[in-house]
């Protein structure tokens, strides 16, 4: 695939704008499926950025990349300008892209950190949500009204298009995964259980935490708030 091009101004897109924007995506089905989805709704950012790559034997190498959030894929540009995908992604330690860090968990792939709250990270993952699949109708158009039960396109729980071999349309939604990358870089779920556990020591003054700001898990400014109190009690 030729290098992919972008007119937007800007190198990054912030993760509030990216879940809001379009937030339904329909996605034609058969061989060319990915060209029904904008190129601003497939990456992470506008443009492929300068960054590096740190694999874990501490080898590096300098590069354009780009995260595809569409296919759950870390890209980059080779000398030809060329569109490649990163092989051998648990050999991948990190990758910088701009002013941005990924790691790489085996069970969910790419994340982006947020924030440092030693010994803990804040991560979160953009990723698309299956709403629903449609059969085609008359003249194989896609009929909204004729959804089906089971079909080959799906999207798993890393967030990441497998497949899209039916006829018919698929349904994306637009969502964020946030959670926390241990000092183990084991990235989990953040929520109510994953905090507690982690700062298990602190238990007493976290729930009252909670209790009295109503800590949102699914808004990032809470996320920062919540984390920074936790901070404070190690």
């Amino acid at each position: 695939m030729k290098a992919l091009l972008c007119t937007l101004g800007t190198l990054l897109l912030p993760l509030s704008l990216w879940a809001q924007q379009t937030a339904i995506i329909r996605i034609k089905g058969g061989p060319n499926w990915q060209r029904s989805v904008p190129l601003s709704d497939r990456y992470r950012f506008p443009q492929f950025q300068t960054g590096t790559i740190t694999y874990t034997t501490g080898q590096s190498a300098s590069g354009r990349f780009n995260y595809n959030v569409l296919l759950g894929e870390m890209q980059f540009l080779d000398p030809k300008g060329d569109t490649l995908s990163l092989a051998n992604e648990q050999t991948v330690r990190q990758v910088q892209v701009g002013e941005s860090r990924f790691h790489y968990d085996p069970k969910i792939g790419f994340v982006e950190i947020l924030a440092d709250y030693n010994p803990i990270r804040l991560a979160f993952k953009p990723i698309f949500k299956t709403v629903r699949a449609e059969k085609n109708g008359a003249y194989n158009q896609s009929s909204g009204t004729s959804s089906i039960a089971q079909y080959k396109s799906f999207i798993g729980s890393s967030g990441q298009l497998s497949r899209l071999e039916q006829e018919g349309d698929l349904l994306l939604e637009k969502d964020v995964l946030y959670g926390l990358i241990d000092q183990n870089n084991r990235f989990d779920k953040i929520n109510r259980s994953t905090i507690l556990k982690r700062f298990s020591k602190h238990k007493t003054a976290i729930e009252a935490y909670l209790k009295a700001e109503s800590i949102d898990f699914k808004k990032e400014d809470d996320l920062r708030k919540l984390l920074q109190f936790c901070s404070t009690l190690l």
